[in-house]
């Protein structure tokens, strides 16, 4: 399957940096897909959990606010927090403790 690179910056450091087969990331609107050779395109994310595919290697962080933008090859996440969980469901609770 190709692939793309993505990186993730917040104000604290980089939470990735490498190659990725798909990203789903959680948009205002809801969450979207990107896989490679996707139109470039910005958007804007909300807090939420973002998953990175790479080979079957999957990365989940929680993120947001923040943008996202699609260039050619690359997929770049400028977020004000981030944090890498160890799964799913971690995921799902760094982001519900962020929220209380």
């Amino acid at each position: 399957m190709p692939s793309f690179h993505v990186k993730i910056v917040a104000p604290t450091g980089t939470f990735y940096d490498g190659t990725a087969e798909s990203l789903v990331a959680p948009g205002e609107l809801g969450s979207f897909g990107i896989l490679a050779n996707h139109a470039p395109m910005i958007a804007a994310l909300t807090d939420g959990v973002l998953k990175i595919d790479a080979a079957g290697a999957i990365t989940w962080l929680v993120v947001g606010p923040g943008v996202l933008e699609v260039s050619e090859g690359n997929v770049s996440v400028l977020a004000d927090r981030a944090e890498v969980a160890k799964n799913e469901e971690d995921a799902h609770a760094r982001l519900a403790a962020a929220h209380h």
